[in-house]
């Protein structure tokens, strides 16, 4: 301690200093980061004393923790390889940015109906296909109108004339547009939106901008949450912007928002622009044009496939396609690994297979409706007749993150995830699930849901045993949610663990899983975006 402090008296000449206690001994003086050391640079934003990310040394890939391959009985799932699972990941968020690039640079991704939803089905049925999977087809589904705005634009204007573009203004789904004129308002800064922020204030007429924090494990943000938004409009707003409180500058997708103005969301970077004009005094104006087509003639579809096994009873599983921007994780990740788990399995011969294995990629909820979860609850009766375990894959895998500061990191492996697995009243199912996700090396919250965690089980999970594990990540529904930010090594080890948990099911009879489930007399949840 005492060369600290010596390093402390030499290094005194530098502005920054802090003071630490050393025990018993009272304040020491210790040197924090100085303001500036010549060649050094400073990237604009880092705050005091704060830490400075170095170049990477490897790709975030190949810089990820491999859970040891398994041994002994369970080596057969070391077959099961993250890398070729994360390369449909890849293939899923290609047809994506394709969509993107073929003159869809705003409102993309593997949107319900859209080309990119078509390319997905079709890439499914052909792996299907390609594993021998009995019963490969696509079942097709009308569609009624769906909203896709035809484009937008977002600007800011000082007093002084300077025009700013905030490009990552992204319009919440189903919200009214200008009908392709401009709508100009002076700009209002509100905070969080309560009712405490519009004291003493009048924002009638005037472009509502909200400070609203993300809530990971909800299709909400604090500023849906708390109802800034529609109080914002019973204020008289003109127009409403969610700031998104994220570092940087993410684009964000919202569920309809229920507001009957223009209402967006907008990075971090892009509504702090707004507030400082505000705060210098000069006034700016707000101007949104945008227009929406209520597009006809839209279809889906269901991607069907099935590996006979020894009995007629079935294992059900299943994973949605759609998702705003690439979407990696919600849901390529379920995508990919639903693929993954059909190639693994058509390799075990059926006599090792007690039960058939019904495959199925469904049409998703991003936009339009859950026209394929609302299929499978329809016909549950038949589906589910000698249904042993329904599977949800749903953000199966993504990374760990970190807030530093005013920066995001990423660290080497994947996240914790939440879990449901048949409920209480299903302890062998339960003990089987969390042995196979501490055997293949998936992190998990210290307790189970009681209900299945959102998406495409929530109605469904009252009337078949099921299991879901998933992660709802920093970067959710937004433009940072990329195959690159979805670990082979989660998807590995998701992957084995559901096979394991297929295969450890298989020995127990049909009656310890078909049971009632909680609530009970198996009054059904309504279907729930994720």
């Amino acid at each position: 301690m005492a060369a600290l402090a010596g390093a402390a008296l030499v290094m005194g000449s530098m502005s920054a200093m802090s003071v630490e206690w050393e025990a018993g001994k009272g304040p020491i003086t210790m040197p924090t980061v100085p303001s500036s050391i010549p060649g050094r640079v400073i990237p604009p934003g880092t705050p005091p004393g704060g830490n400075i990310k170095g170049a990477n040394l490897q790709s975030y890939q190949d810089g990820l923790l491999e859970f040891p391959a398994p041994t002994g009985a369970d080596a057969k799932y070391a077959a099961i390889n993250g890398h070729k699972v994360h390369e449909y990941v890849t293939a899923f968020t290609n047809f994506a940015r394709k969509y993107r690039d073929n003159g869809h640079p705003q409102f993309w991704g593997r949107l319900i109906g859209s080309q990119a939803d078509t390319d997905s089905a079709n890439y499914t049925l052909e792996k299907f296909k390609s594993f021998n999977l009995t019963d490969a087809h696509i079942q097709p589904f009308d569609l009624v109108p769906q909203w896709y705005p035809q484009g937008w634009t977002v600007t800011a204007t000082g007093s002084d004339g300077a025009i700013v573009n905030l490009e990552t203004a992204q319009p919440a789904y189903q919200t009214p547009d200008t009908k392709g004129q401009n709508l100009t308002a002076e700009a209002a800064w509100v905070g969080t939106g309560s009712e405490a922020d519009y004291v003493g204030r009048d924002v009638r007429g005037k472009i509502v901008f909200i400070y609203s924090t993300p809530w990971p494990g909800s299709w909400r943000q604090q500023a849906t949450a708390e109802d800034a938004l529609r109080r914002a409009e019973a204020k008289g707003a003109a127009g409403i912007v969610s700031v998104i409180a994220l570092p940087g500058n993410v684009r964000m997708a919202l569920y309809p928002t229920s507001t009957n103005v223009p209402t967006f969301s907008m990075g971090l970077i892009d509504g702090y622009k707004v507030r400082d004009l505000i705060g210098a005094g000069k006034a700016p104006k707000v101007t949104i044009n945008m227009a929406v087509k209520m597009e006809e003639g839209m279809k889906t579809s269901m991607v069907w496939g099935t590996l006979p096994g020894v009995t007629d009873e079935k294992v059900i599983i299943i994973a949605h396609r759609d998702g705003w921007y690439e979407s990696g994780t919600d849901n390529a990740s379920g995508a990919g690994a639903l693929i993954g788990l059909a190639e693994y399995f058509s390799k075990v011969p059926k006599a090792q297979r007690k039960r058939t294995i019904v495959f199925i990629s469904t049409t998703g909820h991003h936009n339009g409706g859950n026209v394929g979860g609302t299929y499978i609850l329809q016909h549950r009766d038949k589906l589910f007749d000698k249904g042993a375990l329904f599977i949800n894959l749903e953000h199966v895998a993504t990374g760990q993150t970190y807030e530093l500061g005013e920066d995001i990191r990423f660290g080497n492996r994947s996240t914790s995830m939440l879990w449901y697995a048949g409920g209480p009243r299903r302890p062998k199912l339960q003990d089987i699930a969390v042995k196979a996700f501490h055997e293949m090396g998936v992190s998990i919250y210290e307790s189970p849901e009681n209900a299945a965690p959102g998406g495409e089980m929530s109605g469904i999970w009252p009337y078949i045993a099921g299991v879901q594990a998933s992660d709802y990540n920093m970067f959710f529904h937004s433009d940072h949610e990329t195959a690159e930010t979805v670990p082979w090594t989660g998807l590995q080890e998701i992957s084995r663990a559901y096979a394991k948990i297929i295969d450890e099911t298989g020995k127990l009879p049909l009656s310890d899983l078909q049971r009632p489930d909680e609530p009970p007399g198996g009054v059904p949840a309504p279907i729930a975006k994720d």
